[in-house]
């Protein structure tokens, strides 16, 4: 039986004092950690993070009370997590507390969105793993990235990337009317090179005035616009 796995890093090192006790806790679980000389934590895993963490009920809940009144996706779950372990019966209550940070409320992937988001000295967090397997298969080998930032998760595969390439190699035609195949190859432009529509604009306008044409497209731009209130 093939064994699958996928090392993964994390970049930068995040420094402590970014994090809330309860989302240090829980990604100190869901990765492998080493802390620096400066308090900077370093996040990676041999085998891939963890989807699953069994914290300590007493441990979960001070971690908890220490964050509650920081902005956390994970404060909301983990506080329901306490009230149901609370409420149980003290025969089927359990020692630990299971989080499954596949959920979309307490990913790992959204806590670390939100220590981008209060975070005064970093602007994003980069995942990168690598897929491996204990024999060679043709679908266990590959790769993956995925940038957070304090507006958007980005997540791309070399299996999308792969499929970007393929479809690379047939251009929209640019000669369709109405401007729509222009349109169409700057989009794929774009995606291909993850530029934001901004981005996209930008270099545009830098063209355009670089070879002298931003008065004509403006006036152009001004006459639609005029039409379009009358």
């Amino acid at each position: 039986m093939a064994d699958y796995h996928a090392p993964t890093v994390v970049t930068p090192f995040i420094p402590s004092a970014d994090m809330t006790p309860l989302e240090r806790l829980i990604l100190g679980l869901a990765f492998d950690e080493e802390t620096d000389d400066d308090g900077h934590v370093y996040f990676h895993s041999w085998c891939g993070p963890s989807d699953i963490v069994a914290i300590e009920a007493e441990q979960l809940r001070q971690a908890h009370s220490a964050s509650k009144d920081a902005v956390s996706i994970i404060n909301d779950p983990v506080a329901t997590r306490l009230a149901e372990h609370d409420a149980a019966e003290d025969r089927a209550r359990e020692e630990d507390i299971e989080l499954d940070l596949s959920a979309a409320d307490c990913g790992w992937d959204r806590i670390s969105q939100d220590i981008v988001r209060g975070s005064s000295t970093i602007d994003e967090i980069v995942v990168t793993a690598a897929f491996t397997c204990s024999r060679m298969r043709p679908d266990g080998f590959g790769g993956s990235i995925m940038r957070i930032t304090a507006e958007t998760l980005r997540y791309q595969s070399t299996t999308a990337m792969l499929e970007e390439m393929r479809a690379g190699t047939k251009p929209p035609p640019a000669g369709e009317p109405g401007g729509h195949g222009t349109r169409r190859r700057l989009e794929a432009l774009a995606g291909s090179s993850g530029w934001y529509t901004f981005t996209l604009l930008l270099l545009i306008a830098g063209w355009v005035d670089q070879h002298g044409q931003s008065r004509a497209l403006i006036d152009h731009l001004d006459r639609l616009a005029s039409a379009t209130d009358a």
